[in-house]
Formats: C-alpha cells, structure tokens, sequence
C-alpha cells in the first residue's frame, strides 16, 4: 500500500478519548487531536493494549494522516 493512501483503521475508545488504531505504526492516534498519540510499546500503550484484549471492534474511522488537503 502506498503511504500516501488513506486507510480504513479502527476507533477505540479510552479514557473518554478516541484513537485510531495505526497497527502498521504502532500508534494510538486521537481522532480529534492529530498530535495526541500513544506509541503502543509505551507504558500507557501496553495499558491500552491490555485493556483492549478480547474486545470486538465496531466502528472504523477513515485515516488521511499525513495527506495535506485529504477529503473523505
């Protein structure tokens, strides 16, 4: 896939905020705050990740991330 594409990643709510789920970067990345992220190997990351097993994710969210002008 080439970076520049935008991606169907999925949303995860945590500690009232919601994330984007970026696998391919190891992040967490608030959906309303592009420079909120939690890199996954963090400790708040790994908290997340624990928190997060064993649950079903239902809501996906488009990612333009990096893609200046990007409309959805």
């Amino acid at each position: 896939m080439k970076s520049e594409e935008a991606r169907l990643l999925p949303v995860v709510e945590w500690g009232g905020r919601e994330f984007l789920v970026d696998v391919a970067s190891r992040q967490f990345r608030n959906v309303n705050d592009a420079g909120d992220s939690v890199d996954m190997h963090s400790p708040q990351g790994r908290r997340m990740v624990r928190q997060m097993q064993n649950t079903e994710w239902h809501t996906f969210a488009v990612d333009a991330h990096g893609q200046a002008g990007a409309t959805v």
